[in-house]
């Protein structure tokens, strides 16, 4: 019988078209790895090209550092530092926090926190809580107020005592140490933390039901906002840049988190869908809608993205990676790079693009309705104004004058509001007419635009 051979060129054209498939619909992608990072590494992420991470074996401290983008993890010297690590925050490429737990293991004590400004050549004690109980959750710099950070612990004194927190107001030269006022319990989460301004920030509780401990008034009250979420440990808190919307979930409450609009006074109960479990935590972009949930275990994917503030969800793919224990995001412009660590080392990334659109003013309009963009003609910028009077999934989409879609301006959940955006030309646009179309429900609207270059 005979046989029918494809001809070479061919098998390799479709083992391209395969592997790039794949590595398309693998929205999170292998970036390297790590060895000895223990059994909860933390990752903090500069910005695309700059990440570190932090953990280490029992009594061990390990810290990594890529500076192009994971192609390559170079470890850090860590003379000075001592224990594993459970924490880390970079400010660049060459200044990093960590913060230990106290004990070999996590056992908790005099935990510690220190900083290199020299990519670990040298480490410097910043602080420590005293006490013997104490385990240092987490450290974490406000991305709209760089200049303020916090530090969060365990009780030091054991259960039932005040949490510790330092805070710094001057990009870490100098810390206060300071303790919840009336706020005490037996532990709280790692890399629970939230922080949004030196006014509003908080951690995760450790009491049931689920809670998140927040203060609004940079630390003169503190306020813990009870969820109706199962378990104990509230492993994962994010807000919004409004100080009003947050999500909350537990590290047994997957599929389950809790929504608050409110600053945390009532709660919602949000499904975000099958296909996860596990310990969770949250991430919010700030200046956007757009919110991050990892899980430890996940059937397609342990990544789920929400673009309307928590309250829909889609699964991510992370290449069949599971066991992601922290994971973290740098925002430039639109686009956002994310950075994850799993249990065994392994290291994840995603370049995603949001959209961040917020009304301009608080005036609700009467009616739907899209606007002509201005400049017009332009390049290679030009800003785009719509209303929309009752909140709605709208869509923003730019077509070439075949109708061919070129490039989609915004994909998401919008309050009612007035609306301005802006739509920057795209490298593969040249000299002509396009046109620009607005959809929410059943409205559509229709503009033209003109790019001269």
């Amino acid at each position: 019988m005979k046989r029918n051979y494809l001809p070479f060129q061919m098998i390799v054209a479709l083992l391209l078209v395969i592997i790039i498939s794949s590595h398309s619909y693998s929205q999170w992608t292998l970036a390297g790895s790590v060895s000895n990072a223990g059994t909860f590494p933390s990752i903090s992420v500069v910005n695309q090209n700059v990440a570190w991470i932090a953990g280490g074996p029992n009594g061990t401290p390990v810290v990594f550092r890529t500076t192009n983008g994971g192609t390559n993890w170079t470890t850090i010297p860590t003379t000075g530092v001592q224990l594993e690590l459970y924490c880390i925050w970079a400010t660049d490429e060459n200044t990093a926090y960590v913060g230990n737990g106290g004990a070999s293991g996590g056992a908790g004590g005099n935990a510690k926190f220190f900083k290199t400004t020299d990519a670990g050549a040298t480490w410097t004690e910043v602080g420590a809580t005293g006490g013997s109980a104490g385990f240092i959750n987490g450290i974490v710099f406000s991305r709209t107020t760089p200049n303020f950070g916090i530090v969060q612990s365990d009780p030091p004194l054991g259960a039932g005592q005040p949490y510790y927190v330092s805070v710094t107001t001057n990009g870490g030269v100098t810390w206060t140490a300071t303790s919840p006022p009336g706020q005490s319990g037996t532990a709280s989460a790692q890399n629970s933390i939230v922080v949004i301004d030196n006014q509003f920030y908080g951690f995760g509780s450790n009491t049931a039901p689920p809670a998140a401990i927040l203060t609004t008034d940079g630390g003169t009250t503190w306020n813990k906002r009870n969820t109706a979420l199962t378990g104990n440990f509230t492993s994962g808190v994010a807000f919004k840049d409004d100080k009003l919307t947050g999500v909350v979930a537990s590290s047994t409450s997957l599929p389950n988190i809790a929504r608050t609009t409110d600053a945390g006074a009532t709660w919602t109960q949000i499904n975000t869908g099958t296909g996860q479990s596990g310990y969770c935590g949250l991430k919010w972009i700030s200046g956007t809608n757009t919110v991050y949930l990892s899980a430890d275990q996940g059937v397609t994917g342990v990544v789920k993205k929400s673009t309307n503030g928590g309250l829909n969800w889609t699964v991510m793919s992370t290449s069949g990676l599971t066991g992601i224990t922290h994971f973290d995001f740098y925002r430039s412009g639109t686009n956002v790079y994310g950075y994850a660590v799993t249990a065994n080392g392994a290291v994840l990334k995603v370049t995603d693009n949001v959209t961040s659109i917020e009304p301009v003013n608080s005036i609700v309009p009467d009616h739907f309705s899209l606007g002509q963009n201005y400049p017009n003609p332009f390049n290679p910028s030009t800003k785009i104004n719509f209303s929309v009077p009752v909140s709605s999934h709208i869509m923003l989409k730019v077509f070439d004058a075949s109708g061919r879609e070129i490039a989609e301006v915004v994909n998401e959940f919008a309050q009612a509001g007035n609306y301005t955006v802006d739509f920057n030309a795209t490298s593969n646009m040249t000299s002509g007419v396009y046109f620009y179309t607005l959809s929410a429900g059943e409205f559509r609207a229709t503009k033209k635009l003109m790019l001269i270059k």
